[in-house]
């Protein structure tokens, strides 16, 4: 499986599924009607404010701001960016016979239904994994919207690591917002209980290597790391190792398990831990030694 980015951000133009039809519509009107004067009653301002306040209120949506200023054009900020223009809209209700709530609305569900198509967060979408808490601040504070940190949904695992609630798609692993929990009605706990059942049932059938006596789980497997969250697992693999479990992580994708009461198991896990810490996807230069259903770093 090829491994995938954490988040995709995207512009989505909306006249792609909507502005078409309408242009149509309206270039029909006025030839049906010729000659046509239209009479601006709302300006684009109008529009744009009307729209703002609209597409706000959508599930997930965290805000709406103007792309350079300009009232003609906005971005909606979700896990990625949509960007709808309004000029189509603006003509449309002010045609003589337009009904200005109808063409509204139609709007708002074209966009509420392209949201839900791509909305990751979904409960049977939802996954775990675990990251450094350096590299979620650093995601949080570059994906603030409207000044406003994008604060997500996690929890402290281990030294250095969190544990993160994500929504999982064919092409993307999505961080999920804390705000999403309204919209799925979940408490944190309740979202980690469903991430972790649904990412346990992913890796039931990881592929695991045999590399001189330590176990090597399968790199193309994305939640391969996540494992270290699903303690049922554990239990299975201490009982095939016969002894105290030792991990090394020292990459999102990397995870070598060997035996924490073996001398030459620690030296091999230590330097295979130690050889991420210049990656961009890394986890932690330490060794993790389980001990009842926690890591420990050594």
């Amino acid at each position: 499986m090829t491994p995938r980015i954490l988040l995709a951000s995207c512009a989505f133009a909306l006249c792609a599924f909507a502005v078409p039809a309408m242009a149509q519509s309206t270039s029909d009107a006025i030839r049906s009607e010729s000659p046509v004067s239209v009479v601006e009653r709302f300006t684009i301002e109008d529009v744009s404010q009307e729209l703002a306040r609209r597409l706000s209120a959508l599930p997930g949506v965290r805000g709406v701001e103007r792309m350079d200023g300009m009232a003609n054009s906005l971005r909606v900020v979700t896990h990625s960016d949509v960007t709808v223009r309004l000029d189509t809209l603006h003509a449309r209700v002010n045609l003589p016979d337009a009904n200005p709530e109808a063409e509204y609305s139609r709007f708002e569900t074209n966009v509420r239904n392209l949201l839900e198509r791509q909305d990751p967060f979904k409960l049977e979408q939802l996954r775990v994994v675990i990251r450094t808490t350096q590299a979620i601040d650093a995601f949080e504070e570059q994906t603030a919207a409207l000044g406003e940190r994008n604060l997500v949904v996690r929890r402290p695992f281990s030294e250095g690591l969190e544990e993160v609630v994500v929504g999982d798609t064919p092409t993307t692993i999505a961080l999920m917002p804390v705000g999403r929990l309204v919209d799925l009605q979940l408490g944190a706990t309740q979202a980690f209980d469903h991430a972790r059942a649904n990412t346990l049932k992913d890796v039931s059938g990881i592929k695991w290597t045999v590399n001189d006596g330590l176990l090597e789980a399968d790199q193309d497997q994305p939640y391969a790391t996540s494992l270290l969250a699903l303690d049922t697992v554990w239990t299975t693999i201490q009982k095939q190792l016969g002894g105290p479990l030792a991990v090394a992580v020292p990459t999102r994708d990397t995870l070598v398990v060997g035996r924490a009461d073996r001398t030459r198991d620690m030296t091999r896990l230590a330097a295979i831990a130690a050889s991420g810490t210049t990656s961009n996807s890394r986890l932690s230069g330490k060794v993790l030694v389980r001990q009842g259903t926690i890591w420990i770093p050594r």
